[in-house]
């Protein structure tokens, strides 16, 4: 009952500032978004915090300038619609193949992952589109990044000297690794290593480094959390971010591009690193899984084993929520868990929603990848963070699981509203 008492008085805050201006209300959104870890029961249907914050905004846009009397499906070019067609065209036939993948693993528990996962990120995506409008709203949000960084950081920072919220398996004798509010450090990691890439980009490109030093502070701040969750995966996208930055900046001379290519040339050459190559190689192809297995290793065996049961559920995979289950025969060494997902990104979605919701994931990425491109062409002030961004999440993604939470689904369409934002202000010739 308490729990509901502070959510109701909080809820109301919320909505009072939501109603004075959306905007507020998606930087609240942003800035709580580990707020799905507070879970709550309305009538013995479970719900989250954030999941509340979500459908109230969405509500109270609806209604907020009667907003619902200007909603239309057609695709007409005519009709007053900030989504282009084919990316109008894209995101239903992704709600499409969520229900399908619903179906296939029709259950109780599988209609709240459909909600969290597809229907409450598409909520919040539109009122995104429809209420971010101009370079004020835009500072609302990209500070409410920053306050979402600096606060996990410094609980994170808390966490390390007094070893609060740290589970057992990851604290001495075991390696260390920080996991702030979360329960593991990927949790931290995939939530904000994009977010961090974003902030680096905004100061990478910005004309006035001095004047945007604090995205500076923060996105050095947000790595070294980075590095202290033991992340791998998203230690090595962000610098592989910062090498991708210095091959496509206008702004670095040719001669220091080359200089940098032939001293990673020569360090690939070297025998230490080729020994690298080929142990990296054997961990992929020859997984060694024994009790000394590393992480690239215990996934190399995932992966095998989900491409052989999507050998016998080729079109359908397993259906929303549905992995554990059907992985559960090929599953070859039974101490090894088994994840909720593949962790590989085009494995995640192929097991979830199919072989037509893969297809149209892609679609919807090789679509943003056009959008990036231009914004990057045209010199857009956001062009090079978003980039950033963007390449973050799909190189984690390689071997985690970059959409299948709440915060992180959210993260996805909010990366995709500001791109699509940045597009439409180019449009209108805005910089």
């Amino acid at each position: 009952m308490i729990e509901w008492v502070i959510a109701i008085i909080f809820l109301s805050l919320f909505s009072y500032f939501c109603y004075k201006n959306i905007v507020y209300g998606l930087s609240i959104i942003i800035i709580l978004l580990p707020s799905y870890l507070f879970r709550l029961s309305f009538f013995n249907l479970p719900t989250t915090f954030l999941e509340l914050m979500i459908l109230l905004l969405f509500i109270i846009w609806l209604i907020k300038d009667k907003q619902y009397s200007r909603i239309n499906f057609t695709f007409s070019k005519r009709s007053e619609n900030r989504i282009p067609k084919t990316l109008r065209i894209l995101l239903l036939l992704w709600l499409l193949v969520s229900l399908i993948g619903l179906f296939v693993n029709l259950a109780y528990s599988t209609i709240g992952l459909w909600r969290a996962y597809w229907l409450e990120p598409m909520m919040f995506f539109l009122v995104f589109i429809y209420s971010v409008n101009s370079k004020k709203d835009l500072k609302y949000i990209i500070n409410s990044f920053l306050i979402l960084i600096s606060y996990l950081f410094i609980i994170s920072i808390f966490q390390y000297f007094t070893d609060w919220n740290l589970l057992p398996e990851y604290n001495y004798p075991n390696e260390k690794r920080l996991t702030a509010i979360f329960s593991y450090p990927n949790a931290l990691s995939l939530l904000l290593a994009p977010l961090i890439a974003f902030i680096a980009g905004l100061w990478l490109s910005s004309k006035h480094k001095v004047k945007n030093i604090i995205y500076f502070v923060v996105s050095l701040g947000g790595f070294s959390l980075i590095c202290l969750t033991k992340s791998h995966g998203a230690i090595f996208a962000l610098l592989l971010s910062l090498l991708f930055y210095v091959f496509i900046s206008k702004n670095i001379q040719k001669r220091i591009k080359l200089f940098i290519l032939l001293i990673l040339s020569i360090v690939l050459f070297l025998p230490v690193v080729n020994n690298q190559y080929l142990n990296i190689k054997q961990q992929l192809f020859n997984p060694a899984l024994n009790l000394e297995a590393t992480s690239l290793e215990i996934r190399s065996s995932q992966w095998q084993e989900t491409w052989e049961m999507l050998q016998e559920d080729f079109i359908f995979g397993a259906g929303i929520g549905g992995y554990q289950v059907a992985i559960d025969q090929y599953h070859k060494v039974d101490w090894l868990e088994i994840y909720l997902y593949p962790h590989n990104i085009f494995l995640n979605f192929w097991s979830e929603i199919g072989l037509f919701g893969l297809l149209v994931f892609l679609s919807i990425l090789i679509y943003t990848a056009f959008l990036l491109k231009t914004l990057f062409l045209k010199n857009h002030r956001l062009g090079v963070a978003l980039l950033m961004s963007w390449f973050v999440w799909f190189v984690h993604g390689l071997v985690d699981v970059p959409y299948f939470k709440n915060d992180i689904s959210i993260l996805f369409f909010m990366l995709l509203a500001l791109t699509l934002f940045s597009n439409n202000s180019l449009q209108n010739n805005e910089d």
